[in-house]
């Protein structure tokens, strides 16, 4: 009997050693647990017991961390997120667009889309002003609608037109600027990018545009048909003004040479009448223009008053 009993002892001792361990391991899974901050998260711990809280992870890598069994986690997305405001279609996650009034009071919808992100350093404070997490409804998305309002007044509708580009880009700064002076975000809040699809003006404001423009764009049809009328006038007439001068003067200098020829003829032989030896030159000269024109056919028929002399069209 006495040496059974001392055969068994080690055993409860060891036995009792694996409960201690247990004890402690137990004790240890009580006192902490295990939590997991994903890429592209912090996560939140409040502690009611010690009344404290704190953050974990930056979001760029996943890591375990230890937090009492009472400890509370909350995650927050501090990767990009964005907000997207739509006047034509409204998708999951959308919201409608921003309504604003251009400086000559018409009503217009502005297309946006904001990209943001939380900074993982301000992400305890923000936290600590807007417990359930609804820093979006309550804070962002009403500062990003009253910014396009005041931004877009500034302009008038013509002008949301024509400058487009430059009000996107006067819209980025301002809203971080408006951000950066938010006291409920102090700064947790970072603007990474805006986008200005479209400025909506009213479908009657668009149709008055266009027809007017296309009225001014007549009008200056009109005008270079009217000009180039003219222009082709004016060149026709003064063309036709150079023709007639110069047929006149060719007929003046015709003439002449004309008469210096039968001045001549008659200055050599007196004895021929002067009515005579002109009617004779003009003949000869008709001859010559016939035989130099090589076209049609002529018939030369004398008579009493002299010769005559008919066309024939081919």
């Amino acid at each position: 009997m006495e040496r059974s009993y001392f055969e068994g002892r080690p055993r409860i001792e060891g036995v009792g050693a694996v409960a201690v361990v247990l004890i402690i391991i137990i004790g240890g899974v009580l006192v902490f647990s295990v939590g997991r901050v994903g890429v592209g998260y912090t996560s939140i711990i409040v502690d009611p017991v010690f009344a404290t809280t704190s953050s974990v992870g930056d979001g760029a890598n996943a890591r375990y961390f230890l937090k009492p069994p009472w400890a509370s986690v909350y995650r927050v997305y501090v990767a990009t997120d964005s907000v997207n405001m739509w006047s034509e279609r409204l998708t999951t996650g959308d919201f409608p667009a921003v309504e604003a009034l251009t400086k000559d009071g018409l009503k217009v919808d502005v297309d946006i889309t904001v990209r943001w992100r939380i900074s993982p350093s301000g992400a305890v404070s923000l936290f600590r002003r807007y417990p359930a997490l609804d820093w979006k409804d309550r804070a962002i998305i009403p500062i990003i609608r009253e910014t396009a309002r005041n931004l877009i007044v500034d302009f008038t509708a013509i002008e949301t037109i024509e400058k487009r580009g430059a009000i996107g880009t006067m819209l980025e700064q301002v809203l971080i600027d408006a951000f950066n002076l938010e006291l409920s975000l102090e700064g947790s809040v970072i603007i990474d990018g805006v986008d200005l699809r479209r400025i909506a003006l009213p479908a009657r404001f668009v149709n008055a545009i266009e027809s007017k423009l296309a009225a001014e764009q007549l009008a200056i049809a009109a005008e270079f048909n009217r000009t180039q009328i003219l222009v082709l006038a004016n060149a026709s007439a003064t063309s036709e003004i150079i023709r007639a001068e110069g047929v006149a003067k060719s007929k003046i200098i015709v003439a002449n040479a004309t008469r210096e020829a039968i001045e001549a003829i008659a200055a050599l032989n007196p004895e021929i009448d002067d009515v005579e030896l002109t009617r004779l030159y003009m003949y000869l000269e008709t001859l010559r223009d016939i035989s130099q024109s090589g076209r049609g056919t002529f018939i030369i028929t004398p008579s009493d008053s002299g010769q005559f002399i008919i066309s024939v069209p081919p």
